[in-house]
């Protein structure tokens, strides 16, 4: 329980700017908690804006973490409702060639799996190209080698729009939101936090007290913690996108935008080649991030890697970016990738560290933001005692009632599940296996079928319409 604290000026203070932040200030305002945000910056301008500007149900998770593919699934359907003005239905084109390290059947059966989820978040079915449908689609590809290709479907969205458009129904709501305020220490009586300390740009100095702190700085997230004497099991991990304006040649293939999936010059990691609002970016890398986010810089080992890889499949592909971003993605655990779960916790630090009135988001990825402000809002009524229940899912940002709310059930996995990187990667496997079965099993009896371009612009195109519960989203 948090500590008896004197008067306070808000329920809570949210400490940080992007999506993380920006979902929990609208879901504590929602709740009609009085509700600050501050943030040092400008909205989603870090970590935010350096991401690939997808949300995403986690493919590649499917391999080792299930349960994570699952959740983010199932809130990505609820950021399609809440948020779709802004996002933009992307096919994502994964070429296979000989050599490659999972060939067609592997890729294929991954992508059958995700079929099933992807419903959740809006997805459409994946298509199967053989290698003359695939130039077809991408002309300027390289052909030597190519088996063919498989297409699956994501939603891209401007990702720093997102977040201002998250702040925007926070303040309706009620929220407060401070932007060029720095978190430069918690305030602290008997143990308990009690509030934060605020510098603006001027250097201008502002205590705010409030019933509880939500330390939601991505990255930054272990300093903040530090502060009042808590550590958070982090790990950074750099990521850098190339970043080239406009659409590049090479993609012009398709009537519609059409991004790329490919296999890295390492052959253990993928790129992707993501065009939108007027630019195409190519990356990301995937390296130790160090230890501090404010440090974090693109190097020319990592342009030289995702050059290498791309040129694989474009050997003309351009050499000169416009620029290129990099950001430090904040992921809880330590070791090799398989412990690194994309998952997010909601830490307490009161039972946890001792330190009562100090919350931290940590982890996650742009793909759960919402549920993530849930489970803090969860936490936070709890924690107080007041709050409406969580009405995040239920209102669009700009302030409409969701009318098509389909409400999933909430994926259950075994805690053991959650915590143990071997039992996640077994269990995702297993289901894997069962897929090849199903796979091989369909293949014998000639249902496996290939697509043609023309198939490919009527499953993923804006006018096409699915008949089934899904099918009011377009």
């Amino acid at each position: 329980m948090i500590c008896s604290p004197p008067v306070q000026n808000y329920d809570a203070v949210v400490i940080g700017g992007g999506i993380t932040g920006a979902g929990i200030a609208r879901d504590l305002a929602l709740r009609g908690l009085k509700t600050l945000l501050a943030e040092r910056s400008e909205p989603g301008a870090a970590t935010t804006a350096a991401s690939t500007h997808l949300i995403h149900g986690g493919l590649r998770y499917l391999l080792y973490d299930r349960p994570t593919t699952v959740t983010t699934c199932w809130d990505s359907g609820n950021i399609v409702r809440i948020a779709r003005p802004l996002l933009r239905r992307l096919p994502i084109l994964w070429p296979v060639y000989r050599g490659h390290k999972r060939g067609f059947t592997l890729v294929e059966t991954l992508l059958e799996c995700y079929d099933r989820l992807s419903p959740m978040k809006y997805g459409r079915p994946h298509l199967r190209l053989g290698a003359e449908e695939t130039v077809r689609l991408v002309p300027g590809l390289e052909t030597k080698g190519l088996l063919g290709a498989l297409v699956f479907d994501e939603w891209w969205v401007p990702a720093a729009e997102l977040v201002k458009a998250n702040l925007e129904s926070a303040k309706r709501a009620g929220a407060e939101v401070r932007l060029g305020s720095e978190a430069v220490s918690l305030l602290m009586e008997e143990h308990c936090v009690r509030g934060v300390t605020l510098q603006d740009r001027e250097g201008a100095w502002d205590e705010v007290r409030a019933d509880v702190v939500v330390n939601a700085a991505g990255p930054w997230v272990g300093r903040v913690a530090r502060m009042a004497g808590a550590e958070i099991p982090l790990r950074l991990r750099k990521g850098t996108h190339l970043v080239y304006e406009g659409r590049l040649p090479c993609l012009h293939g398709a009537s519609m935008p059409l991004g790329l999936i490919l296999e890295a010059e390492d052959r253990e990691r993928y790129v992707f080649l993501i065009p939108g609002d007027g630019r195409t970016l190519l990356g990301p890398t995937d390296l130790d991030g160090g230890s501090d986010p404010d440090k974090t810089a693109v190097t020319e080992e990592e342009t030289r890697y995702l050059l290498a890889s791309v040129r694989r499949y474009f050997p003309e592909f351009p050499g000169r970016p416009t620029r290129a971003t990099c950001g430090a993605r904040p992921i809880l655990g330590r070791g090799d990738e398989k412990k690194l779960s994309r998952e997010y916790e909601i830490i307490d630090h009161g039972p946890r560290d001792g330190v009562p009135g100090l919350l931290s988001a940590a982890g996650g990825k742009m793909s759960d933001f919402r549920l993530m402000g849930e489970d803090t809002g969860e936490t936070v009524r709890r924690l107080l005692g007041r709050g409406g229940f969580c009405r995040s899912h239920l209102e669009t940002l700009s302030g409409q009632p969701v009318r098509d709310f389909l409400p999933y059930p909430r994926p259950v996995f075994p805690a053991e599940l959650r915590k143990n990187p071997l039992l996640r990667e077994l269990h995702a496997l297993s289901w894997l296996g069962v897929g090849l079965g199903v796979h091989l099993a369909r293949a014998a009896a000639g249902k496996v079928r290939e697509s043609t371009a023309e198939d490919f612009e009527k499953n993923y195109s804006d006018k096409a319409r699915w008949k089934d519960a899904f099918s009011g989203i377009g």
